[in-house]
């Protein structure tokens, strides 16, 4: 099990945004939480991602107890083992796609040779290989939802949390997007915790859950296509 959550809380101001909320990943699998906009899906994403902590309930990834542990700590286990995906897909505007993509593994301290290997090879999987001299501000929504896509992948992480992935995509990208996660599933054995406003779609490629008003109401298995 490498992510365990608890019977989570978390107000923020005196919204209660998460209610009671448990969750367990092993690697390779999929969580896939649907809700409207405002239910607490990216309250939920920052706190599986290390990035905030729970008012009540527990955190565990990698067998460790998050509440334990100083943030210097887990910002390490952040940049080791976690990839993660802002609904608002961040960029450094500064610096060119291939630079936003190789970030990760230059704070890593991978070699030149093997980042740029691993960079190319991340870009050409998400089809946008034609982009790295260009800058975030030159390209278009769509295209920097990839490149942020790719900088959380590039690490091959022991867990992907994406918030909102897929939302600026058109359907040929968004499957090829769900094929690439799959791929990584299999692959690497990487655990994805995915969120979506979009309540009526079926991804098939693991667990469905829907998150109402800070609740997690039901979950369920989704087939593999």
């Amino acid at each position: 099990m490498i992510l365990r959550l608890s019977r989570i809380s978390k107000s923020l101001g005196s919204e209660v945004v998460l209610s009671d909320v448990s969750i367990e990943l092993g690697l390779g699998e999929v969580l896939v939480v649907k809700g409207r906009s405002g239910v607490g899906k990216t309250t939920l994403a920052k706190i599986a991602s290390l990035q905030m902590l729970p008012d009540r309930g527990g955190v565990e990834f990698m067998g460790y107890s998050v509440a334990g542990l100083g943030e210097a700590f887990r910002s390490r286990l952040r940049l080791m083992y976690i990839g993660y995906i802002d609904q608002n897909y961040t960029l450094l505007s500064r610096l060119t796609v291939y630079e936003n993509v190789e970030l990760p593994l230059l704070l890593l301290g991978v070699s030149r040779s093997e980042r740029r290997k691993m960079v190319l090879e991340t870009l050409n999987m998400l089809e946008i290989e034609n982009l790295i001299h260009r800058y975030p501000w030159e390209i278009s929504g769509g295209e920097r939802q990839r490149v942020a896509i790719a900088r959380a992948l590039v690490k091959k992480p022991k867990l992907l949390v994406a918030d909102e992935p897929l939302s600026n995509l058109d359907d040929i990208t968004t499957q090829n997007v769900l094929r690439i996660f799959r791929h990584f599933t299999e692959e690497f054995n990487t655990a994805i915790l995915l969120t979506t406003t979009d309540l009526t779609a079926s991804y098939g490629i693991g667990r469905e859950a829907v998150l109402d008003r800070g609740v997690l109401r039901e979950e369920y298995k989704s087939g593999i296509h």
